[in-house]
């Protein structure tokens, strides 16, 4: 088995969570191969609540930042999500155990709806691969813990 810090996937993790992960149908879209290996992650989300805990006002846009390396083949998956209309699940699995390229296990994730409203290419030494800096709008964010729990914050609702 081999344990991988993060990775992004492209789908819902919650949903597969809710559904087991014994889900093949599921499942195959966690498969190792098809996750990026993030290298920097980062968010910052603000939301006003009142003495009594309720949320009020709007939450502040929320952007994900994240950065992978990518093989030359791979890096128009985010380039085309550029022009999409419609927003996407990105997944972010932390300490992910992977037995014969599925995914058997995670600590948490973070599911992310939203938009990537920006892509950057960094060239690499090898030729091969590039580094590839992308920012999502989030509309919403699930927090997904390994006992499948969840923790929906709605970002794009107003109170």
């Amino acid at each position: 088995m081999k344990e991988i810090k993060v990775m992004v996937f492209e789908g819902n993790l919650a949903e597969l969570a809710r559904q087991g992960l014994g889900n093949a149908v599921l499942q195959d879209r966690f498969a190792q191969q098809k996750g990026f290996t993030v290298q920097q992650f980062a968010y910052t989300c603000a939301i006003s609540r009142d003495e009594v805990r309720t949320v009020y006002g709007q939450a502040e846009s929320v952007v994900v930042d994240f950065s992978i390396r990518v093989m030359r083949a791979e890096q128009t998956l985010f380039y085309e999500k550029l022009k999409d209309l419609a927003s996407s699940h990105y997944s972010f699995v932390f300490n992910g155990v992977f037995d014969n390229g599925w995914l058997k296990y995670y600590d948490n994730a973070i599911t992310v709806d939203g938009f990537v409203v920006d892509v950057e290419e960094k060239a690499s030494n090898d030729k091969q691969q590039a580094l590839m800096f992308v920012k999502l709008l989030a509309r919403q964010l699930t927090y997904v813990h390994r006992d499948g729990s969840e923790l929906l914050l709605d970002i794009s609702q107003t109170s």
